[in-house]
């Protein structure tokens, strides 16, 4: 019987997958981005900050326009047609973590993308993020939606 019951326990707990997570902080603006655990920062700079995962890449860019979150869509709009991403089929507003923004996911070059704006209304810190990773990847979707998600500014 005890055998049985930790048995089913053990099954049980297997099938959770458990994720660990790793958090970076981009000390220059303060900003913080949760990851899966498999991400390296690849580029760490006044203005850029890149990682790499497995099968998915990350980059935070820095813009300096004097913009407000109620514009946050317009640019991110505007940006996804200078990127020249294809078949945009999604578009969200972000809110909370003491940013605001608005993301939009299409394709290009046969990847899907995740590109959003963000803006820290305290620090007036403007930045784009995005994702890339392959669109038949269903975990990297779900991971690329948290880590947008859970980007948060710590001024």
């Amino acid at each position: 019987m005890k055998t049985l019951i930790t048995s089913i326990v053990l099954i049980t707990l297997s099938s959770f997958g458990f994720i660990a997570d790793k958090t970076y902080v981009w000390e220059h603006y303060k900003l913080q981005i949760t990851v899966p655990d498999d991400f390296k920062v690849t580029k760490n700079t006044d203005n850029d900050f890149e990682m790499k995962g497995d099968g998915m890449e990350l980059m935070m860019h820095i813009f300096e326009q004097n913009i407000s979150a109620d514009d946050m869509d317009e640019a991110v709009i505007a940006g996804a047609k200078a990127m020249k991403l294809q078949e945009i089929d999604a578009e969200e507003i972000i809110e909370g973590d003491g940013l605001d923004g608005y993301y939009v996911e299409g394709f290009k070059d046969g990847h899907r993308v995740m590109f959003s704006g963000m803006i820290d209304p305290k620090s007036h810190t403007n930045f784009f993020l995005i994702i890339i990773f392959d669109d038949k990847d269903k975990q990297a979707e779900t991971d690329a939606l948290e880590i947008i998600e859970n980007v948060i500014s710590l001024n």
